[in-house]
């Protein structure tokens, strides 16, 4: 029997990055299912790819579902009890799987674990190690830029990034997995912090590692995913009740930053209709969180807004030849 499903949303594998995630899935140390949603990619393309690997089940949808809808399918479809969730734009290491799952123990109500992306430009350094959330649940990547040898000492992320994530099925299920109103994009936040709420919490599995190339699909600074990422925002500043008098003035603070350097960088404001859309769409079904009340937003801002700059500069540089 199978020890994990592995999840992957697909719309195109452009440059052959999904058939590169396949071949090292292919080669891990550890018996898996693969589940690949294709996200009506062109002429079927991701269905294609997934031919020459026999343990990959397509799934074709008839339009490009974006991140939560695939990601909650390929859940229901599972026949294991514990999820991989993968983007479409990483590489494993051959012991990845085996080594991500190995903290859950849902018993102890550890339901969530997050593995350690390597940047593919300088892989000598972290791309991811989950989520960081500060006061106004802006969410950072943990460790970006970060050498390896920094998760030698490494706190555990408040939750994991679902581009390399494990988690128990049932618990996933149990809080409705991704929030499907969030196309893609801010819905690895919303559901980290419904499975807090629910009692469970996050382990950092340092050992298992990849590669990831960031914004490979949308592009970073590209309009639609700065709307996209707008969206999630006001989103999640609802849902979660952020915007109480005393947040307010940090929350403006970010978020005009934010949205100056799109508009100065990217040369697009459709980050601001991406939030005012998300804000109409959402309700306030959530008391704000308490773990991040109880941690006092300790996620530093101006440290993360300095990485998020660096990024940028990296993203902006030509690639490894």
């Amino acid at each position: 029997m199978s020890a994990a499903t592995v999840i992957v949303p697909s719309q195109s594998p452009a440059g052959g990055r999904l058939d590169r995630l396949l071949a090292s899935l292919a080669a891990q140390t550890i018996e898996h299912e693969t589940i690949v949603i294709d996200n009506d990619s062109p002429g079927r393309a991701v269905t294609a790819t997934c031919s020459a690997y026999d343990f990959a089940e397509v799934v074709p949808l008839d339009r490009n579902a974006g991140f939560s809808v695939p990601m909650n399918l390929g859940a229901r479809r599972a026949s294991t009890e514990t999820l991989v969730l993968l983007n479409d734009d990483c590489v494993c290491d051959p012991d990845f799987v085996e080594r991500l799952i190995a903290p859950l123990d849902p018993a102890a109500g550890i339901v969530m674990t997050s593995g350690v992306l390597r940047d593919w430009r300088h892989p000598d350094l972290i791309d991811s190690a989950g989520m960081e959330l500060d006061r106004t649940l802006l969410v950072y990547d943990y460790l970006n830029g970060e050498p390896l040898s920094a998760l030698a000492d490494a706190a555990d992320p408040i939750g994991p990034s679902p581009k390399a994530a494990a988690f128990d099925r049932d618990a996933f299920l149990d809080v409705g997995g991704f929030d499907e109103r969030l196309f893609a994009y801010w819905e690895d936040v919303d559901l980290a912090l419904k499975m807090l709420e629910a009692g469970g919490d996050c382990r950092l599995a340092p050992d298992a590692l990849g590669v990831h190339e960031h914004s490979a699909t949308l592009g970073s600074g590209s309009r639609g995913k700065n709307y996209l990422t707008g969206f999630g925002r006001g989103y999640v500043l609802r849902k979660w009740g952020v915007l109480t008098p005393s947040r307010l003035p940090a929350v403006v603070a970010r978020d005009l930053v934010i949205l100056g350097g799109q508009a100065a960088i990217d040369r697009t404001v459709s980050g601001v209709g991406g939030r005012i859309r998300g804000w109409r769409t959402a309700r306030h079904t959530h008391a704000y969180p308490a773990a991040i009340a109880a941690r006092g937003g300790a996620s530093p801002y101006l440290r993360n807004l300095q990485r998020r700059l660096q990024r940028r500069g990296k993203l902006s540089a030509p690639g490894p030849g």
